[in-house]
C-alpha cells in the first residue's frame, strides 16, 4: 500500500459461499491493508470455502447463529477497527472488484476533504447497471439510493453516528445509514466512472396481473426477492419512513411509491398469492408493535411454499 495513507481493510460477509466469495476476496486482496470475511451463519456447508480463505491469509470470522447483514457487517467494522483499520470498504460475497478500484475511492475521498467535505461515505458511481449518483460529477458528487458493497466508510464516522441498524437485519439498511448521515451532516458521496461488478439476480417482465406494466421512468422488468425478504422489505420500509418523513420527505415519498408499485408487482405474480399476503400482513403488524430483528421463526415454511409466476426476461434478446 501507499505510504501516509489511512489503513484500509475490506470486510465481506458471506452466507453459504461458494467459489464466487473467494473470487470476490481475491479481486481485492492486493488493493487493501487486509481483508476480514465475516460469514453469517451458513455452518458446515462452508467449512471448505472458508478454510480456503483463511489458508490464504484472510480473517475469517464465524458466527453461529445468522444475524443478518447489519449485525455481520458491524461485526467485521469492529475486527477490522481491531486490526488497525482507519476506513473500511464492504463488500458482498458475489461482488467482483475491478483493478485500482480502492485506490479510485481514496482519490475521491481525498478529493472531497481536501475541499472540506464532511464525508459520510464514497461508493462507486456504478453498481452492475444502477447508478448511485445523482446528476452530473466531476472528481466527486452526490449519491443517492446507495448499495453497500463497494462503499468506503471512514471509521471516524461510525465513531460519530453509530454502526449501521442491526435491528433491520436485512433489507434497507444501507438506505438508513444515507438518511442518517445526511441528518447528522454527512455528505454522501460517488466515485465519478468507477463500477462494482455485481450479478444481477433473475429478472422477469413487469406485469400487473398478466399485462405488461409500462410507466414513465420505470423499467419494464423486476427483479424479485427470494420470498421470505418481503418480511422484511415492507417491515423495514414502514419502520425507515416513520423516522425520515420529515427529514428526507422527496425521496421517502419517491421511495416508497417505487416499493409500493414492487409490492403490487410481486403480489400479483407469487403463488399462493395468499402466502405473500401473509407475510405483508405480519410485516405491517410488526411495524406498527416496533417489532424489529429476526422474522419470527413461524413465517419460514409460509415464506417457503412461495413460488414466482412470471415470465423470465432473456437477457440475451434484450
Amino acid at each position: 500500500m501507499k505510504p501516509n495513507l489511512p489503513t484500509a481493510w475490506a470486510v465481506f460477509t458471506t452466507f453459504r459461499p461458494g467459489v464466487e466469495a473467494e473470487d470476490a476476496v481475491a479481486s481485492v486482496s492486493a488493493q487493501v491493508d487486509g481483508v476480514i470475511v465475516v460469514d453469517d451463519g451458513s455452518g458446515p456447508i462452508a467449512d471448505e470455502t472458508l478454510d480456503r480463505l483463511a489458508a490464504s491469509g484472510v480473517t475469517v470470522h464465524r458466527q453461529t447463529v445468522n444475524s443478518g447483514i447489519a449485525g455481520a457487517l458491524n461485526t467485521g467494522i469492529r475486527l477490522a477497527r481491531e486490526s488497525g483499520a482507519e476506513i473500511v470498504i464492504t463488500f458482498d460475497q458475489d461482488s467482483l472488484v475491478p483493478a485500482d478500484f480502492v485506490d479510485a475511492l481514496r482519490a475521491t475521498y481525498d478529493a472531497a476533504t481536501a475541499d472540506d467535505v464532511r464525508v459520510g461515505v464514497i461508493v462507486p458511481e456504478y453498481f452492475a447497471a444502477v447508478r448511485q449518483a445523482r446528476g452530473e460529477i466531476a472528481s466527486y458528487g452526490p449519491a443517492a439510493n446507495i448499495i453497500q458493497s463497494g462503499m468506503l466508510l471512514p471509521l471516524n464516522v461510525v465513531d460519530s453516528i453509530g454502526e449501521l441498524r442491526a435491528d433491520y437485519f436485512i433489507d434497507l439498511v444501507d438506505t438508513e445509514f444515507e438518511l442518517r448521515l445526511r441528518r447528522e451532516g454527512y455528505a454522501v458521496l460517488a466515485a465519478p466512472g468507477l463500477r462494482l461488478g455485481h450479478a444481477l439476480g433473475t429478472q422477469y417482465r413487469r406485469e400487473f396481473f398478466g399485462r405488461p406494466v409500462r410507466l414513465p421512468g420505470i423499467p419494464p422488468e423486476i427483479t424479485l426477492s427470494t420470498p421470505f425478504r418481503y418480511f422484511y422489505r415492507v417491515r423495514n420500509r414502514i419502520v425507515l419512513n416513520r423516522e425520515y418523513l420529515w427529514t428526507a420527505p422527496a425521496q421517502i415519498i419517491r421511495d416508497t411509491f417505487l416499493d409500493g408499485i414492487h409490492f403490487v408487482n410481486a403480489l400479483a405474480v407469487a403463488r399462493p398469492r395468499r402466502a405473500l399476503w401473509r407475510l405483508y400482513r405480519a410485516a405491517i403488524n410488526a411495524a406498527i408493535r416496533g417489532r424489529t430483528g429476526r422474522m419470527p421463526d413461524a413465517l419460514q415454511p409460509v415464506a417457503d411454499c412461495i413460488i414466482w409466476d412470471a415470465p423470465v426476461l432473456d437477457r440475451k434478446k434484450r
